[in-house]
C-alpha cells in the first residue's frame, strides 16, 4: 500500500481534525472573548487567513514532492533543519495533550463520571496509536469512513435545533463588546484556521496531487462554516450571558435536540462526532511527529509519546489551567508561529531562486 494520499482524502483528514476541534475547543474561547459578537470574530478570523493562503499556494509551487524539512536541508542545512523540525513537533505535542485533556475531562464531566480519566485516556491514545504507526493512507481510510457521519450528524443538529433558537439574540452588535474583542476571538479562529497550512507543509510530499489556492479556499471555507454554525447556535439558542458560563455548548446542543415527543437527549450522538475528530487527530499528531523525524521505528517513540501524556493526564493540572493556557498563550503563539513559518518559507524560496538566477 502506497504511503501517498489523495486530495480528497487530505481535506477529509483536515476537516475532521481541525474542525472537530473547533467544534469542541474553539468555540469557548470565542465566546468568552467576543461574547454576543462572537460570530463576527469568526468572520474576521475567517478573512484573515486568506492572504496567507495566497502566500503558501506559491510556496508549495517548489516544494512538488518534497518533504519541506528535506528541502530545507538541501538547500541550506542539517542544522536549520533540525530547528525547525523541532519547532513543528513541540506544536505538535502540545496539541495532542490539550486533545488528550480536553476529551478525557469532557468524557469524565459527562457521561462516565465514574470513570477515571486514566481509563479514558488509555483507551482513546491505544486506539489513536494502533493506525498510527502504520502508513498515512490507513488514517486517511479510516477517516474516510468516520466522515459521512461526522457531516450527517452535524447537518441534523444545525437543522433539529432551528425551532429553539432566537436570532435575534444575535443583535445588536459591538454595543457590549470592543472591535479589540472581537479581535481576539478572531485570533483563535485564525490559528485554528492556520493549522490547514502546517498540516499541509509536513504533508504535502504525500498527497499525489499539488494542492492548489481553491482546495485551500474550500477547505478554510468548510471549516469557516463548521466554526461559526455552532457559534451561532449556541448564542441564539442559550443567550450570550448563558454562553460565556458553558464549557461544551455543542454538548448541550445536543441536549436539546429531539424528534417529535418521545425521543430525547439525543446527545449521545455528540459522543460519536467527538470520539472520531480525536481519534483521528491524535492519530496523524503521533504519525507526523516521527514522520518528521524520518524514524524507522515509529512505534516505540510513539508509545514513549503517550506515556508521557498518561503521565499529564494524572498530573494536578485543573480544566481551568488548560483554558487559561489555551486562551492566554498557546493560540496566540501558535499564531505568531504560523504567520513566521509561512512568510520565512516564502523569503527562503524567494532567496533560493535569486541564488539560482545568479548562478546562471
Amino acid at each position: 500500500m502506497t504511503n501517498q494520499i489523495s486530495i480528497s482524502q487530505f481535506c477529509i483528514i483536515i476537516v475532521l481534525t481541525t474542525g472537530i476541534k473547533n467544534l469542541v475547543q474553539i468555540v469557548p474561547l470565542i465566546l468568552a472573548s467576543a461574547g454576543r459578537d462572537a460570530w463576527i470574530s469568526v468572520i474576521v478570523g475567517y478573512l484573515l487567513i486568506l492572504p496567507f493562503l495566497f502566500i503558501w499556494t506559491f510556496a508549495n509551487k517548489k516544494l512538488v514532492g518534497i518533504s519541506i524539512f528535506d528541502w530545507i536541508e538541501m538547500n541550506y542545512s542539517k542544522v536549520f533543519r533540525q530547528i525547525v523540525v523541532l519547532l513543528f513537533v513541540a506544536f505538535l505535542l502540545v496539541e495532542g495533550f490539550t486533545t488528550v485533556m480536553e476529551t478525557t475531562s469532557w468524557t469524565n464531566n459527562t457521561y462516565l463520571i465514574h470513570t477515571p480519566k486514566l481509563v479514558v485516556a488509555l483507551a482513546v491514545l491505544g486506539s489513536s496509536l494502533y493506525i498510527s504507526y502504520g502508513k498515512l493512507k490507513v488514517v486517511a481510510i479510516c477517516g474516510g469512513v468516520l466522515i459521512p457521519f461526522v457531516i450527517v450528524l452535524q447537518i441534523f443538529v444545525a437543522i433539529g435545533t432551528i425551532k429553539d433558537s432566537n436570532y435575534l439574540l444575535l443583535l445588536p452588535i459591538l454595543i457590549e463588546n470592543r472591535w479589540l474583542d472581537v479581535f481576539q476571538g478572531a485570533l483563535f479562529v485564525f490559528a485554528s484556521m492556520a493549522e490547514i497550512i502546517i498540516l499541509l507543509m509536513m504533508l504535502q510530499h504525500q498527497i499525489i496531487k499539488k494542492v492548489t489556492f481553491k482546495h485551500l479556499f474550500f477547505l478554510s471555507f468548510v471549516i469557516f462554516i463548521v466554526t461559526i454554525v455552532p457559534v451561532i447556535d449556541t448564542i441564539a439558542i442559550f443567550g450570550a450571558e448563558e454562553a460565556l458560563r458553558i464549557k461544551y455548548p455543542v454538548f448541550l446542543i445536543w441536549r436539546i435536540l429531539g424528534i417529535g415527543e418521545y425521543f430525547n437527549h439525543l446527545d449521545f450522538l455528540s459522543i460519536y462526532q467527538w470520539l472520531a475528530g480525536t481519534f483521528i487527530r491524535l492519530a496523524l499528531i503521533l504519525y507526523l511527529i516521527t514522520n518528521a523525524f524520518n524514524m524507522k521505528k515509529p512505534l516505540i517513540i510513539q508509545m514513549l509519546i503517550c506515556i508521557f501524556y498518561l503521565f499529564l493526564i494524572i498530573a494536578p493540572i485543573s480544566d481551568m489551567q488548560i483554558f487559561s493556557f489555551l486562551q492566554h498563550y498557546y493560540y496566540l503563539s501558535y499564531s505568531i508561529f504560523a504567520v513566521a513559518v509561512t512568510i520565512l518559507l516564502f523569503l527562503l524560496i524567494k532567496l533560493k531562486n535569486r541564488m539560482s538566477a545568479s548562478d546562471r
